[in-house]
């Protein structure tokens, strides 16, 4: 297998690019409000009834193409990341997806015969031809029942920190705090708190917490803007740069277990902007313009998100931060899904579109995606079987994209057939 991707096309690969063909900003739809998106604006958290029968399997006339629009270097990797997850799974747990009920090792079975695919197949047609042949391909039913995805984007921001109060660096991110407790198994029905006088109460909200300086001594780094802890607690990780020139990865480790309140719809509320403006970088851009209304606007939203902090990593991370599997990030592949509707880790097929910037980083376009993905994260405003956010990596494209991204999108996974296992 050529490890850039398959160089000779197939007809049908390239019809599907030119109906596919570039969308202009100014004309493309704007019927979902969502982020890095989607969590400054997500509303209430879906109810797990939200992803009863989220697959549907597609029927032979349906089918997608199943060609890939980026190079397949990464792809083996990410596989393997998932059938590592597999592999720490409780070997005894069953799925229900796609109306069947799958084992673990049926799964581990279809990531292993979507590797051999890819290893042995020397170009897309023949691989195509594989999968149909193989795989079920089932369809995410989405929110409205008829397979609309809202794509969001996400990413790994990187900032200038210390691991010292000392000026500039005078906005901490806490670790874990001693007197939080977690639920058991992270159950979606139990809160985190805290014990008062031998009972679990809600634990302090993020203005109780900031105003208080109730977590003094349990400072992990110290950043140089507010806003960029604001960032990093919704991107979930992240990687520090220290005034010695070596790296931290922090990571996502614990939330005080209150419930996300949009600052986006806040802002939009108020009259500051409309639901279709809000955006990362508009968000971002009204904070540092109105420093007097920052803390009000921060503290709107209760959740507070505590971090780890990795050993030094040198100048650059070899590797993606760790999804909610354990594993890695790939940039462009890895998904954040609702672990209720899609459980287990799948291959996925993804169709989206991702924007184009200019040297001043306007959006001038949207260029379509579609490549083979894997579910291999979660997060706290992507619920039920509409939602999807892909992992766009730690550069600076990443950052843009994920400030605007809200597209329609369609998902797919693919499930090996009983009679190939």
């Amino acid at each position: 297998m050529n490890p850039q991707g398959w160089q000779n096309k197939p007809a049908a690969f390239t019809r599907f690019l030119r109906h596919r063909r570039l969308i202009s900003a100014g004309n493309r739809l704007r019927c979902f409000i969502g982020i890095t998106v989607a969590l400054l604006l997500s509303g209430p958290a879906a109810p797990a009834a939200a992803c009863d029968t989220a697959l549907k399997q597609v029927m032979p006339g349906g089918m997608p193409l199943l060609l890939d629009d980026s190079g397949l270097r990464d792809l083996q990797k990410s596989v393997e990341r998932s059938l590592a997850a597999l592999a720490r799974t409780d070997q005894e747990q069953q799925f229900v997806l796609c109306g069947r009920v799958y084992s673990i090792q049926w799964l581990q079975q279809s990531l292993a015969a979507f590797l051999r695919g890819l290893a042995s197949c020397t170009n897309e047609a023949d691989f195509q031809a594989f999968l149909f042949d193989h795989f079920d391909v089932c369809h995410s039913r989405g929110a409205d029942g008829a397979g609309q995805m809202l794509v969001t984007g996400y990413y790994e921001p990187f900032f200038a920190g210390s691991l010292t109060r000392q000026f500039p660096f005078v906005y901490p991110l806490y670790q874990v705090p001693p007197d939080l407790v977690l639920p058991a198994e992270n159950q979606d029905d139990h809160e985190a708190g805290r014990l008062q006088d031998g009972r679990l109460v809600p634990y302090w909200s993020r203005a109780e917490i900031e105003k208080g300086d109730l977590l003094r001594g349990r400072e992990l780094v110290f950043l140089a803007d507010p806003v960029e802890v604001f960032i990093l607690q919704v991107q979930g990780s992240g990687r520090i740069s220290l005034p010695d020139g070596s790296v931290r990865a922090v990571q996502f480790a614990a939330s005080n277990g209150r419930k996300y309140r949009s600052i986006g719809r806040l802002l939009a509320d108020r009259g500051v902007m409309t639901l279709e403006e809000v955006t990362m970088p508009k968000i971002v851009a009204y904070l540092h313009e109105h420093p007097e209304e920052m803390q009000d606007i921060l503290h709107h939203n209760d959740r507070y998100i505590f971090f780890s902090l990795s050993p030094a990593q040198g100048e650059t991370a070899a590797e993606g931060p760790a999804g909610s599997l354990g594993q890695p990030l790939t940039a462009g592949r890895s998904l954040a899904v609702d672990s209720r509707c899609f459980p287990a880790p799948m291959v996925g097929y993804l169709e989206t579109e991702l924007p184009l910037f200019d040297d001043q980083g306007a959006v001038t376009g949207w260029q379509a995606l579609h490549r083979f993905v894997v579910n291999q994260d979660a997060g706290a405003a992507i619920q039920g079987a509409g939602r999807v956010d892909l992992f766009l990596g730690g550069d600076e494209y990443a950052a843009r994209a994920a400030g605007v991204m809200k597209q329609r999108g369609v998902l797919y996974f693919l499930l090996l057939k009983a009679e190939k296992r």
